[in-house]
């Protein structure tokens, strides 16, 4: 089914605001310095980029989804792997031992 303008209009709508959450989360991740926020934020990246070619062939990507290539997918699923995957988060660190009990004479 071809969009109307208004259809168009609300999805270049939805783009902008997805742009400037991205936006904003890409400023944190930079100042954050870690490598799963920065992977978050090209997935993100990603996602707006797919939607706005979605947009520009007339499709309505929130009505029927993003159709991606085998490269865009394989970004896509190397970047949820660094964002979900990797080395778990070490756990607090053990208590110091309590100091040994010394003789007092």
């Amino acid at each position: 089914m071809a969009l109307t303008p208004e259809d168009v209009k609300d999805l270049h709508y939805s783009i902008q605001r997805m742009n400037s959450v991205a936006a904003v989360f890409r400023m944190r991740a930079d100042n954050a310095m870690n490598d799963k926020f920065s992977a978050l934020a090209d997935l993100i990246d990603l996602y707006v980029s797919l939607c706005q070619h979605s947009t520009t062939q007339g499709k309505d990507f929130v009505r029927d989804g993003l159709v991606i290539s085998e490269e865009e997918r394989a970004e896509a699923t190397s970047l949820f792997e660094r964002v979900f995957e990797g080395t778990p988060a070490s756990g607090p660190a053990a208590p110091a031992p309590a100091p040994a009990a010394k003789d007092h004479k």
